[in-house]
């Protein structure tokens, strides 16, 4: 009995110093890992669940396996990571049969938020029976075999709007050979609202811009306005920066107009991408510049004029888009716009309005501002500034075999099969995301999933964290 109460006394004595060993494990990862398996059943201090709630069925279980259906897009969670971590490792479990591009990432960018996608799966893709060539984490599908490497589709290159890209960087140059440089200057005068990205065209000429902005002050905080040049081959060569205008306050006064100048001589002939970083504080109202061809990436934001123009000016571009989103965040930016003389809703705020369009080259008329425009080619404000930089990428409404693609350049690998799953494995680097209160914001993205009735149903988020 003596010797009973003694090994009850010794287990007491351990406890603390096995639970202080463990949680010094959990922090110190002498292992270099931190693993996390994680079903969407499981409650845990590192995840949260799936959410919003509107967005995912609740968790099943069928054969013994749990499993949450994703019904809409997109749906988020969050990590809560107990110390700094430089690499993340998502191994992920899922079922999918019916929307055409899921995509997973982590958020890199706030106001407004923006996520570093990697695809988990492109079923455009993947139900292609076309030839496939792989080298160095690159695949080049072709539907007629006409290349047997990729060195040799690089080295000799087919027509440039043959070519689709999917999450690849096309290193082919573009090239105008007509292409003269400009003695006029040209004014952009339109208002737009926060950051933007946009290409142009050099040859034998100065890169320059004059930006004028304001600062509406709407928001508290520093709002300084940078543009950075980037190279074909996306490294940066130049870059201007203006300081806040001192007034951090909430107050909705504006500042006079200010401007950001951004001239490099030198350059070299071809195209170059220039990103505008600015807070949604800041309307850019004209842009002067020398050059010929200038497009918009992405999005345009079309700002309202309010401490700028007693009444609103209607803005066009031009665009060879076949799909464009809008919304406007305000009553007062509901309006009716035309794409090509045709006329659409966008009949409320806070709702993204997906409109189709006839191929070619049209006229988008926004006759109010204060309106945010999503397209996949890209926009110019005036036709003669209208060119293509990119080849044609794929997204989930594109119809490959009907658009004149014949050759596909991809980074991306399909899922593998485990049984009746897919699991994809996807990398982060974490000095890239944004850790808000301790916390990563991660996402599923998973376009047109309410439009087809789909579902991506999710079984496992396992994870590597690693020092």
């Amino acid at each position: 009995m003596k010797l009973f109460y003694r090994l009850i006394q010794l287990i007491l004595v351990l406890i603390p110093f096995g639970i202080l060993f463990y949680l010094s494990q959990q922090y110190f990862i002498p292992s270099g890992e931190f693993k996390i398996q994680h079903s969407v059943h499981d409650t845990s201090a590192y995840i949260d669940s799936l959410a919003p709630p509107d967005r995912v069925e609740q968790p099943i279980k069928i054969n013994n396996e749990w499993s949450q259906a994703i019904i809409a897009d997109p749906v988020f969670f969050f990590l809560h990571p107990h110390r700094a971590f430089l690499k993340l490792s998502f191994e992920i479990w899922f079922q999918n049969e019916t929307v055409p591009i899921v995509e997973f990432g982590g958020r890199v960018r706030t106001n407004p938020e923006g996520y570093d996608l990697r695809p988990l799966q492109n079923l455009l893709i993947d139900k292609l029976s076309w030839k496939r060539i792989s080298q160095n984490n690159l695949t080049l599908l072709q539907k007629k075999t006409s290349y047997d490497s990729i060195d040799d589709f690089l080295a000799n290159p087919p027509k440039r709007e043959s070519v689709a890209v999917y999450k690849a960087d096309y290193p082919v140059s573009m090239r105008l050979s007509d292409y003269r440089s400009s003695q006029t200057l040209q004014t952009i005068a339109v208002s737009l609202r926060g950051g933007h990205e946009m290409k142009t065209y050099i040859k034998d000429e100065t890169l320059s811009f004059e930006f004028e902005y304001m600062d509406m002050n709407r928001d508290e905080g520093s709002d300084p306005v940078v543009a950075i040049v980037f190279d074909e081959k996306g490294k940066p060569v130049a870059d201007a920066r203006a300081e806040d205008d001192g007034d951090l306050k909430r107050d909705a006064v504006p500042s006079p107009m200010k401007k950001l100048i951004l001239s490099v001589p030198g350059l070299s002939e071809g195209v170059y991408k220039i990103v505008l970083n600015a807070s949604r504080d800041i309307f850019f109202r004209k842009i002067n510049t020398m050059q010929n061809k200038l497009v918009f990436l992405n999005m345009v934001y079309i700002g309202d004029e309010i401490g700028y123009r007693e009444t609103t000016k209607t803005t066009s571009f031009w665009t060879a888009s076949q799909r464009l989103q809008m919304q406007t965040r305000h009553a007062e930016g509901v309006q009716d716009v035309k794409i090509n003389n045709k006329v659409s809703s966008v009949s409320q705020p806070y709702e993204m309005f997906t409109f189709q369009a006839d191929s070619g080259i049209k006229m988008v008329e926004i006759p109010k501002g204060d309106i945010e425009v999503f397209i996949d080619s890209p926009i110019a404000f005036a036709t003669s500034q209208y060119f293509s930089p990119d080849p044609i990428a794929i997204r989930p409404y594109t119809e490959i075999e009907n658009s004149g693609i014949e050759y596909i350049f991809t980074t991306y690998v399909s899922p593998r099969k485990e049984g009746e799953w897919l699991v994809q494995t996807l990398e982060f680097d974490s000095e890239q995301l944004i850790l808000e209160k301790d916390s990563w914001k991660f996402t599923f993205s998973t376009p047109l999933i309410e439009a087809l009735g789909g579902k991506v149903i999710v079984k496992e988020i396992n994870m590597k964290w690693m020092k």
